[in-house]
């Protein structure tokens, strides 16, 4: 498996992805990946598939991207190599700022999808948007995608 990680089940290592923020990466339709920071994430199930729960803005590009673009979305949870990405990925818009190289990132295709998974990462997540929904915050969207693939690097397995 490319870059000294292991596929492993969509629940192991979930305290890893629980208490660290994460990188969700969406893409456009040339081709083009964008990375957004996400803290507002849970692994659950939904009509009996793993998925994971994502909450993003509707006036974020990420946004624009999931309901407009590709369906699909990988969650990274970041080494401490990369973690300062998050700081780039929170502050900017992929809008006019390719954030994948401010930050630095390195993307690995994704196996299951056409959407990039990131280098470095200890844990990373492919997932395809099986539903989404409107949350009762009026200026956030649940997008729920299903957990097709899960990785976690070796340095956590260990």
């Amino acid at each position: 498996m490319a870059e000294n990680r292991k596929e492993i089940g969509p629940y192991d290592y979930i305290e890893h992805f629980k208490r660290n923020t994460g990188l969700l990466v969406s893409m456009d339709k040339n081709g083009k990946p964008n990375v957004m920071a996400l803290d507002w994430k849970s692994i659950e199930e939904f009509d009996g598939k793993p998925v994971i729960r994502a909450t993003v803005a509707y006036t974020r590009y990420t946004y624009k991207l999931l309901t407009e673009d590709v369906n699909e979305f990988s969650v990274n949870i970041p080494s401490d190599k990369i973690y300062s990405a998050i700081d780039i990925a929170g502050s900017y818009s992929g809008r006019n700022t390719d954030k994948f190289k401010k930050a630095g990132l390195g993307s690995i295709p994704g196996k299951k999808m056409s959407v990039p998974t990131i280098k470095d990462s200890i844990l990373s997540y492919e997932c395809k948007i099986i539903h989404s929904s409107k949350s009762n915050m009026s200026s956030h969207h649940y997008f729920y995608g299903e957990i097709l693939a899960a990785y976690a690097s070796n340095k956590l397995i260990k």
